[in-house]
């Protein structure tokens, strides 16, 4: 019996795994879960103007309580789509190593897709210009203005986040 987030995915939407792989699979939910956290209960996320999110980060479901293989199994769907359109707007995508393709989809992940496709970094991927491409994720530790890498605008999760995904990027983690 499948849960309801698992009977949530479209039909013919494919699996995470079957769109990246294992390896980049794996790696791709455990960075994602640690940097997002997981909350069981909606609530104002106030990094994102307090819009209210649940689970893994989720802000485009019915906002309840949800226990947490609900969660797991939404996470892995959201990414799945996720994954699959960074792939449709990255030509070459499946030549990249595991960690580029983990790095920009957890970037679109967080910023949005719309973010990930008008990029210097989604341009930098496509002409394989690495590591140049690598170091534009760090252009992405601003929320609302306010630079996270500076310790007092309360949002260093963003600035290890994209460190995190540098640091895929280039195959250093």
């Amino acid at each position: 019996m499948s849960t309801p987030a698992q009977s949530s995915r479209p039909p013919g939407k494919r699996s995470l795994v079957a769109t990246i792989g294992v390896a980049a699979a794996a790696s791709l939910i455990a960075l994602t879960s640690s940097q997002e956290g997981v909350s069981l209960k909606p609530y104002d996320d106030r990094l994102a103007g307090n819009l209210q999110t649940v689970c893994f980060g989720e802000t485009n479901v019915a906002m309840h309580a949800y226990t947490l293989p609900e969660c797991k199994a939404m996470l892995g769907d959201s990414l799945a789509g996720y994954a699959q359109t960074v792939k449709s707007l990255t030509p070459g995508f499946d030549a990249l190593t595991d960690g580029q393709k983990v790095a920009a989809i957890d970037l679109a992940y967080n910023t949005g897709l719309s973010n990930y496709k008008g990029s210097t970094l989604r341009k930098r991927y496509i002409a394989r210009d690495f590591p140049s491409a690598c170091t534009e994720f760090m252009k992405w530790r601003f929320v609302r203005g306010r630079d996270c890498a500076i310790a007092e605008n309360r949002c260093g999760g963003i600035y290890k986040r994209r460190m995190l995904e540098r640091d895929a990027c280039l195959g250093e983690n």
